[in-house]
């Protein structure tokens, strides 16, 4: 599985590792078992540093559509995504920023403490 996740209601987050090539698919596999789960709402590090995509512009879009519908259903907790790949990275910026419109808070960080400091800030 290239996308897994822990729902720690305890600590109230969810983790989430992304490894390999990461399709569109992939993530949206992924929403759909967070959706599932009922981990939609909680704060969200999605952990992607040995991770690379091959998404383009357009499935970014299918996504944020995807989110919209599970936005209308399920708050969303804060998220912060953690790449070091630049496609990855920039692929990730573009889907937080198209997002927003919907209320959905998604930061993009290229190291995991800045991540984790922000997510702690804004997902208390």
């Amino acid at each position: 599985m290239p996308i897994t996740y822990v729902i720690d209601r305890f600590h109230k987050r969810m983790w989430t590792h992304a490894e390999g090539l990461i399709t569109s698919s992939d993530i949206s596999v992924h929403l759909d078992a967070e959706a599932r789960d009922h981990g939609v709402d909680l704060p969200e590090l999605v952990d992607a540093r040995a991770a690379s995509t091959d998404i383009t512009p357009s499935q970014v879009r299918q996504l944020v559509n995807q989110v919209f519908e599970l936005a209308r259903e399920h708050p969303f907790g804060p998220t912060a995504i953690v790449a070091t790949n630049d496609v990855a990275f920039g692929m990730a910026r573009m889907f937080s920023m198209l997002v927003e419109r919907f209320g959905v808070t998604i930061e993009v960080f290229r190291d995991r403490p800045a991540a984790e400091a922000w997510l702690d800030q804004v997902g208390s």
